[in-house]
Formats: C-alpha cells, sequence, structure tokens
C-alpha cells in the first residue's frame, strides 16, 4: 500500500511564489474587500449604526479610525458643527440660565474636533461629557464629552466593552434615534440649578465585536440588525492562488516594514505562513489578524535585537521557545504513557485493540495537544447490543454516541448483517476519566470491531484517526497535526522502529503542517504517514486483508477477506451457543 503513504514533501506547505513576486505595499485593507466596500455603502446611504464583526482590541479599533480617516476624510475639512453654550448666574429676581445657541466657528465651546475616534473606554463622562457644579453655589460648567467632539462624523466603540455598561449602549442607541443630546446629571440626587436646553447631534456607530459578543448584544437588541448594517472583517485570507499567496507575503512585508521598520526574507514569511497553517487547519485560509502576526514577528526580533532583518531561524526559535514554555502538561501526558501508568502499545499485535487519537484540551490553558487513546473491544453471542461504555457511563457526549452507532451501521451495511446483529459488543476508551465527545473516533471504532469479530490482531505500531459515514467513507477530523504529533513523541521516546505510523483522512492533507522532527523521521522512513478515503483502505493498511470480496481476486485461507472470515465466526459460535446452554443450563436463564 506505497501508494498510500504520504512523502516527506507532503507534510509541510509551502508557496508556489519566488522571493522576486514579493512587494511591500499591501495593507490590511487591501485583505478586506467585503468589508471596505460595506463601509464605503454604508457612508454613501447615511446610515448611523454598523456593526462589524471583527477583533475588539484598541490597537485594532484604531486601524479601523486610520482607515477610516485617510479613504474618507482625508481631504474634507472639518464642519463647524455644534452649539455653544453660555451660563448666566441668577440676578435678584431671576433664575439661572444656561443659553443655547448654534455654533458659528471652531471656538465654540460644543463644536466639531474629530471625523472619526476610537473609544479606548467607555466611562459615560468621557462619552456624554459632565455637568459641574461649585458648592453651595448655582453656577454650572458643561464639559464636552466624545460624542460631542465628534458631531457629524463616527464614533467607533467595542461590544465587548458596552456589554459591561449597557446603559451606556441605551443612551448611545438614543442619541442615534433622535438625532439629540439630552443632558443627564450623574448624580441622581443632585439638584439641576437651570435647564440645560438639548443639543442636535448627528452621530455615526461603528460596533466592532466578537461573532459570540454581537449575538449576546443581539439577544438584548433584538432589532439589531433592523437599526443596523452588519458586515465581517475576514479574519484569515485565501492563499489559493498566486496572486491571493503574493498579496498575503506582501502584506507581511508590510507588517514587518511599516510597523517594525524591520526586513523579513522570503523564508521566514514561508515559515510564518506554516505556523498559521496549524492554526486555520487548511493550508488555503492563513490568518492576517495584525496583532497575531506582530507578535510573532515581535517574538523572533527577541533572539537577535539587533538584527535588521527577520529570518526562517529566528521564527523558529521563537516558535520552538512558545512550545517549551507552554507544554508542561503535555510532558506530563506522556510521561504517565512511558511509565506505563497510561497503558499505550506501540509494537506487536493484539485482537480488538487500536491506538485512536485524541485532542487533550484543558480549562485555562490555551493550546491543545495531541495524546494517543487505547480503544478496545469485546464481542460475544448475544442479542445484538453494542455497549458505548463510555456513553454509559455519561463520560461520553452525543457526537462520540453517534459516531459509535455509524461504526455499527456501516458495519452492518458492509456484511449485510439482518437488523438485529447476531453478536454483541462492549467498546471503551481504555484509562479515560474524563468527558470524551467528538466523531474522529469512529474509524478507530469500526476498525477494532472488525478486529474482534474477525479475530484478526491489529498492529499497535499504528495509530488511527478518521470519522466515517454509514457507507464506510472517511471524512476530516481537527487537530489532525497534533494528533499525529502527539503519537510520534511516544514513538520517539521509545525508540522508531521504521513500522510506526499513523493512519489519516486523505482529506485532511490540506491541514498538514507538521514540525521538523517528524518530517526528518518520515524522511528517513522512520515513521510513516498513510492517507485513507474508506474504511476498506484503513483495514487494508491494517489487517492485510481485503473488507469484502473484490472481483477478479483469487482468494485462499491466508488471505480471506474480512467478511467471509466475520460471517464464519458468527456462524461457529451460533452453533456452539446451543451446545453450551445444554452443559450450562443458567445460560438459558432470562434476565429479571
Amino acid at each position: 500500500m506505497d501508494l498510500l503513504k504520504l512523502d516527506w514533501q507532503s507534510l509541510a506547505p509551502t508557496f508556489a511564489i519566488a522571493a522576486t513576486d514579493i512587494s511591500n505595499d499591501t495593507d490590511f485593507w487591501q485583505l478586506q474587500p467585503r468589508a471596505t466596500a460595506a463601509i464605503q455603502h454604508w457612508l454613501a446611504q447615511d446610515g448611523n449604526l454598523l456593526v462589524l464583526k471583527g477583533e475588539e482590541q484598541f490597537a485594532d479599533l484604531q486601524r479601523l479610525e486610520n482607515y477610516l480617516l485617510q479613504h474618507h476624510f482625508a481631504d474634507q475639512p472639518l464642519a463647524v458643527n455644534g452649539v455653544h453654550y453660555q451660563f448666566h448666574s441668577a440676578s435678584e429676581n431671576e433664575f439661572p440660565v444656561m443659553e443655547m445657541r448654534p455654533a458659528q466657528s471652531m471656538q465654540d465651546n460644543f463644536t466639531q474636533r474629530y471625523w472619526v475616534k476610537s473609544a479606548d473606554y467607555l466611562d459615560p463622562q468621557h462619552l456624554f461629557g459632565q455637568i459641574l457644579q461649585l458648592t453651595n453655589s448655582d453656577k454650572i460648567h458643561l464639559v464636552p464629552g466624545l460624542v460631542h467632539q465628534l458631531n457629524g462624523g463616527i464614533l467607533i466603540v467595542s461590544v465587548a466593552q458596552l456589554l459591561a455598561q449597557f446603559d451606556v449602549w441605551l443612551r448611545l442607541l438614543s442619541l442615534l434615534q433622535q438625532q439629540q443630546f439630552h443632558w443627564q446629571l450623574d448624580n441622581l440626587l443632585q439638584r439641576q440649578p437651570c435647564v440645560i436646553p438639548s443639543m442636535p447631534l448627528k452621530l455615526k456607530l461603528i460596533l466592532v465585536g466578537s461573532r459570540d459578543n454581537i449575538a449576546e448584544l443581539e439577544a438584548f437588541q433584538p432589532d439589531l440588525y433592523q437599526l443596523a448594517d452588519y458586515a465581517e472583517l475576514a479574519a484569515y485570507s485565501e492563499v489559493t492562488t498566486e496572486t491571493q499567496q503574493q498579496q498575503w507575503a506582501s502584506y507581511v512585508r508590510y507588517l514587518a516594514e511599516k510597523e517594525m521598520q524591520k526586513q523579513i526574507d522570503f523564508a521566514a514569511i514561508t515559515r510564518l505562513y506554516q505556523w498559521l497553517v496549524r492554526e486555520s487547519e487548511d493550508r488555503q485560509l492563513i490568518s492576517n489578524a495584525p496583532a497575531q502576526l506582530l507578535r510573532i514577528l515581535q517574538g523572533a526580533l527577541t533572539y537577535q535585537t539587533n538584527a535588521d532583518t527577520i529570518t526562517a531561524d529566528m521564527i523558529e526559535h521563537f516558535y520552538a521557545q512558545q512550545c517549551y514554555q507552554r507544554d508542561l502538561l503535555q510532558q506530563r501526558s506522556y510521561q504517565s504513557v512511558l511509565a506505563e501508568q497510561i497503558y499505550i502499545a506501540t509494537d506487536g499485535e493484539e485482537i480488538g485493540q487500536i491506538n485512536g487519537l485524541s485532542v487533550i484540551e484543558y480549562p485555562g490553558v490555551p493550546y491543545a495537544f495531541g495524546e494517543p487513546s487505547r480503544i478496545s473491544c469485546l464481542v460475544q453471542i448475544g442479542e445484538g447490543e453494542i455497549v458505548d461504555v463510555d456513553r454509559k457511563n455519561e463520560l461520553a457526549g452525543n457526537i462520540h454516541s453517534k459516531g459509535m452507532m455509524i461504526a455499527q451501521s456501516c458495519l452492518s451495511n458492509i456484511l449485510q448483517l439482518p437488523s438485529q446483529l447476531p453478536f454483541s459488543a462492549s467498546l471503551v476508551f481504555e484509562q479515560s476519566y474524563t468527558e470524551i465527545d467528538g466523531d474522529s473516533a469512529s474509524l478507530a471504532m469500526l476498525c477494532v470491531l472488525v478486529s474482534a469479530l474477525a479475530e484478526l490482531p491489529l498492529p499497535q505500531n499504528i495509530a488511527i484517526t478518521g470519522a466515517i459515514d454509514q457507507f464506510g467513507l472517511v471524512h476530516a477530523v481537527g487537530g489532525v497535526n497534533e494528533k499525529i504529533e502527539g503519537f510520534f513523541a511516544i514513538c520517539q521516546q521509545r525508540g522508531l522502529t521504521g513500522k510506526q505510523g499513523v493512519i489519516i483522512p486523505a482529506v485532511v492533507c490540506s491541514q498538514l503542517s507538521l514540525n521538523r522532527a517528524v518530517i526528518d523521521a518520515v524522511k528517513a522512513e522512520q515513521f510513516h504517514l498513510w492517507i485513507v478515503e474508506d474504511a476498506a483502505q484503513a483495514l487494508q493498511i491494517l489487517l492485510q486483508r481485503d473488507l469484502v470480496e473484490m472481483p477478479d481476486t483469487q482468494y485462499q485461507a491466508n488471505n480471506r477477506p474480512l467478511n467471509q472470515l466475520i460471517m464464519q465466526n458468527i456462524e461457529q459460535k451460533a452453533e456452539t451457543k446451543p451446545l453450551l446452554s445444554r452443559w450450562f443450563p443458567w445460560l438459558n436463564q432470562h434476565k429479571k
């Protein structure tokens, strides 16, 4: 089955472009055609509220602010928008008065100061101004807030901060709908000495938030999208074509040169691309988040602070350091396996046992890692019940249970068994003490079930991951890089034999971006990766037999297809059951 083996060149992605194809003139907004078109449309139709899905860090809000200033207000002078407030103290027979008149010049106290401004914090006094009053006096002074300085302009606000101060959102919404600003005392018990006229205030508002935060805001404000336009900042850029690759690489070079005053070579851009594929799990979708990219580039510079050029070695050193400083839990887990506190075999053969692959996540830990899991199966003649031990003990989720049921129905379909299965089985993730979920072990569960029914041993030096459907086709799973590296780490520390490896779905090849140790081992033929499209291919690799009879194939005793072996074993055990029942009457007792 060498045709199903991956070569080492396919284990990490590379660009199809050359270093000479890259410029330094692509900024973040050139990667956002949908969002920029939406903003332009929103401004043209004179809308006053835009919800923008995107990053909520203040640096990202400022990046949006700078874009609007450069592309929509660069040549537009500030208008004399606003009013002038003048306080008149009380005379002997009159009350104090706050007079308001339309602004006549930029020197008036409540006129526009900015076209666009992002709010770094949402203090009500910062946004809506203040009413100051001298102690034991009726004299008051009005302090303009950010909304007054943006009269006729655009305010950019983080949705997360709005959710923390929902009263601010209600007041902003009222302002947008009425186009009037009404003064309110911060202290409700304070007496206002005079009436303060409301001022006309035309404001546009852009809310920037994550999908979860926007959904939470919508829950509080069900008519949100009747009031607002919606657009998204793409968190990932497509790099399918050479033009797209060139654009993304040019953007990385732009960030390094414009925001860090550093050069970056082509090898470093390629290594950054390989790193980010692990996060996106797709070679055709790469993160374009400026904060994330700058964090990596700045981290790479810590190894050569005086360097003028960021190199691939610097990126690699930073990646290795990040792995080292955060993988304590991962190493503790692997030590448990190596000390056989958790039993995982990486050589030999066993009937009804296989190494599945899991991704482990801990709350509060910002990364996940791969770990092998021993899956076992026992079968006997019975009434067709297949017991998912983890599910029965409430240690498995619904998706895991769905995968197990699919494996059962897939086997019934392949073997053309009756609806009432002539055997019972139990499957379990051995030494698993926390909840598991997902269907990525359904291929492994099918293989271990076939092994137990056919009474053929499975190699323990091969681990497997993949989700199957009822027809035996193998579908994609997540975390494939971490899963492969998790099993490889155990094999490497025990000693590579040249026979160990992992079976993965063929469709996840676009996710692969493995570390250098795995690539070197595959290159040296000390470790192997196989890709499969259906369960039959996986079982051919594991058991060296066809799943069902193939046309134009002669079968002998040593290569009979698996379905024949399974049916033969089922028939033999069914024949022995009456005999056993005669000698052991308790077999006939019915369950109470």
